[in-house]
């Protein structure tokens, strides 16, 4: 008897189809020959009706109140599907919405059938966790190695997407530096690369099936792979557009910038003082930096992009300045300098989990706006209330569910949590971590 499955990303088309989970899942569900497997956006999820199965991938913590709506509106139109979430935030503390499922998969899927068995509803198996059984603990399953058996050659595209008409290929999983703020670090270690043969494969497979031109490199540290010089000459000899997710200034060389040509150049400081970024172990150093931009210089890069956190144990005023001093330093060698600051979010399973969210951050923010702004620096930002929110979702507990029934963004969050006297719980310095009981 088929089984019809949804896999949904709670958010837009154009963000979900640049998201390679989604491909992966879809890939994995459709080996199983007795599955109908679609996949469904914001846009379009209402059309789900009568479905056995309904998983929703989480990769943002501020996409569950698009979840949360599409779980409700679905329960009515499909009373005997299963309701599974993963994904990232799962990995990371799905309390604060367990009561919405009825199972979740913590972890990564390859190499399993734990998918298949949360659709036959059973959930007494390694890194499912359900509130219908008693569970004290539930542990990450992953694979050990990154082959091509279960990789997604084919890939809907879209012009729409983040990397535009392009093949995703993940050089690798988790990262091998030892960034103390970082959840990636946490919940995907150990950090594994694929075999430059698989990549090369999988790369010319995947230009030929989806009829496209580019590469999207996705890691979280592109420049990490040992043999990514090799992987970038293979592509640039086939005439494949490449372009990769992120760059470490300490990684760039000739070799790399020569056939990337970025018109776009993106260092990530985070801290301004070399201080700061030894405390956070970012291992970047000044000269990394003056290196990247020397070489963004000979090669004629437009922009250069810096992304930097406020709000950093250990923060002081001096650290501040630094930041500032260190793009217009920059903003005198390059021509269009653009920095993106956001407050640190104390994220579970990093060294910072206890740490307080510095409310302070938004003045901090707001200064450094105003200081770059006479330079003609743009400075980026996120909304703070959401901000704020990330935090709270990242870190809370069971008793949000009650307030997520009725929340239905971050702002009607935050006055809610604000008017019960909850808000500075979740804010603060913590000593209840309810991910403990999530072995990573």
């Amino acid at each position: 008897m088929i089984k019809n499955v949804a896999i949904i990303y709670p958010n837009k088309f154009k963000a979900g189809i640049s998201c390679l989970a989604v491909h992966v899942l879809a890939n994995h569900l459709s080996k199983y020959r007795d599955l109908n497997v679609g996949v469904y956006f914001l846009e379009n999820y209402e059309r789900i009706r009568n479905f056995d199965a309904i998983f929703i991938t989480l990769q943002y913590e501020n996409d569950y109140f698009n979840a949360i709506k599409i779980v409700k509106d679905l329960r009515k139109t499909n009373p005997k599907a299963v309701f599974v979430a993963g994904g990232p935030c799962v990995m990371e503390n799905f309390f604060p919405i367990a009561e919405f499922f009825d199972a979740f998969i913590v972890g990564e899927i390859e190499n399993s059938d734990v998918m298949l068995k949360v659709i036959n509803r059973e959930f007494d198996v390694e890194g499912v966790y359900s509130k219908f059984l008693e569970k004290e603990k539930v542990k990450r399953i992953y694979p050990k190695k990154l082959g091509v058996e279960d990789y997604p050659i084919y890939q809907p595209t879209s012009e729409e997407g983040a990397y535009g008409k392009s093949f995703l290929l993940e050089i690798g999983r988790g990262c091998p530096r030892r960034c103390r703020f970082c959840l990636a670090r946490a919940i995907y270690y150990p950090p594994r690369f694929r075999k430059l043969d698989d990549l090369m494969y999988l790369a010319e497979e995947g230009v030929t099936v989806n009829k496209v031109n580019k590469v999207a490199l996705i890691a979280p540290s592109v420049g990490d792979y040992k043999y990514i010089v090799e992987l970038c000459n293979f592509l640039d000899e086939k005439n494949i557009q490449i372009s990769p997710s992120s760059l470490r200034a300490d990684t760039l060389n000739d070799d790399l910038m020569k056939i990337l040509k970025p018109k776009t150049l993106t260092i990530a400081p985070e801290a301004g003082s070399e201080r700061l970024r030894e405390f956070i172990k970012k291992d970047i150093r000044e000269g990394d930096i003056a290196n990247a931009v020397d070489l963004a210089k000979k090669y004629n890069v437009d922009k250069i992009k810096l992304y930097f956190m406020v709000g950093i144990p250990t923060e002081t005023d001096e650290d501040i300045e630094e930041l500032i001093n260190l793009t217009k330093k920059i903003k005198r060698e390059i021509r269009k300098v653009e920095i993106s600051i956001n407050p640190m979010i104390p994220k579970p399973h990093t060294d910072f989990e206890c740490e307080e969210f510095d409310l302070s951050s938004k003045k901090k923010i707001k200064y450094i706006e105003k200081s770059l702004k006479k330079e003609n620096i743009r400075v980026e930002y996120e909304n703070f209330n959401s901000m704020i929110c990330q935090c709270v979702l990242a870190r809370g507990d069971g008793i949000l569910n009650k307030y997520l029934d009725y929340s239905k963004n971050p702002t009607s969050l935050i006055s809610a949590l604000k008017k019960d006297k909850l808000l500075d719980k979740y804010l603060e310095k913590i000593d209840k971590m309810p991910w403990k009981r999530i072995i990573i």
